[in-house]
């Protein structure tokens, strides 16, 4: 493992989310603004970005990938309903077992990935796995969870749409983007290169701001470091997971660069949304952001670790 590899592609990330959170307890941007900068993020940046990488990506390698979106579907989308039936268990309420499974199973890969994996793996890989991570999160992970929280939260002889819902997560750019540059991908389109020059000067500042404005909304929340659900809920995150995404790829056999940048993806913090869906729905605020803060700076520890255990697989 190089270091200065290891530095330049977890320092950016460390410095960026510090700025931001820097910046918002500074309150040089109100709420709207960080909503803005979140927006422009989320629904242009990034998948602007995403679209360009999977576009980019190589054909016969790309048609290969069919295992690790399995494992991805495992790892997030199952291990969430595993960790929401556990807390259920536990005897915490359907919401607030919603939100904080959400929470240690969701991922930061498709905001923090560009960054973190591109100095590791290159562009076509490290952009590869931002992709197939933003599709499958949230598509079958972030809409089931959007779905089960609508139903815990209405009343009684009322049902969520689950039509209304796949139709908005279908909307949704980091959905649909990823998959139009795959489509375009296999079909053996190549890009114009008018089209690469005009969408790349946005896609290159995606990482950035989308960082920048998840410093901003963890500065908005409380935080509590010493809740045994936020310590246990963070090693679920940077830990458990990722050893199941381990146990995935070794017992699939996979053994390509793109299986060893899925697991190190997995050891990224848990996502903004977990963070936000706290804040809409009035619950788990304080242990969500605290979740978010605590593996976000674990990811220092956590994929150099996972770097290093990748060469196992």
């Amino acid at each position: 493992m190089n270091a200065s590899i290891m530095i330049s592609a977890i320092a950016p990330v460390i410095f960026i989310i510090a700025l931001g959170y820097c910046a918002g307890r500074n309150k040089d941007f109100d709420a709207h603004q960080t909503k803005g900068f979140s927006r422009l993020a989320l629904r242009y940046a990034l998948p602007v970005a995403l679209f360009l990488g999977m576009a980019q990506f190589n054909k016969s390698l790309l048609l290969q990938q069919g295992p690790v979106i399995v494992i991805m579907v495992l790892g997030y989308s199952l291990f969430f309903l595993a960790s929401y039936l556990i807390l259920r268990m536990k005897k915490f309420g359907k919401t607030e077992a919603i939100l904080l499974g959400y929470t240690v199973s969701s991922t930061a890969a498709p905001i923090y990935g560009l960054t973190v994996l591109v100095p590791i793996y290159g562009l076509q890989t490290g952009s590869g796995v931002v992709g197939l991570a933003a599709l499958v999160t949230n598509l079958v992970q972030v809409s089931v969870a959007v779905f089960m929280l609508q139903s815990a939260s209405m009343a009684e002889g009322q049902a969520a749409s689950i039509s209304t819902i796949l139709k908005d997560t279908l909307k949704n750019p980091l959905v649909w983007a990823p998959v139009l540059g795959a489509v375009i991908s296999v079909s053996g389109i190549t890009l114009p290169d008018i089209t690469i020059s005009t969408l790349k000067p946005l896609a290159v500042c995606a990482a950035a701001v989308a960082i920048f404005a998840c410093g901003l909304t963890l500065s908005s929340f409380p935080v509590n470091l010493t809740s045994k659900i936020v310590i246990f809920g963070s090693a679920t995150c940077i830990i458990f997971q990722p050893l199941l995404f381990f146990v995935f790829i070794k017992a699939w056999g996979l053994k390509s660069t793109m299986a060893k940048a899925t697991f190190v993806a997995s050891a990224m913090p848990t996502s903004t949304p977990s963070v936000l869906f706290a804040q809409q729905y009035g619950k788990c605020q304080a242990e969500t952001s605290s979740i978010m803060l605590v593996t976000t700076v674990g990811m220092i520890v956590a994929i150099p670790a996972a770097v290093l255990l990748s060469a196992w697989l």
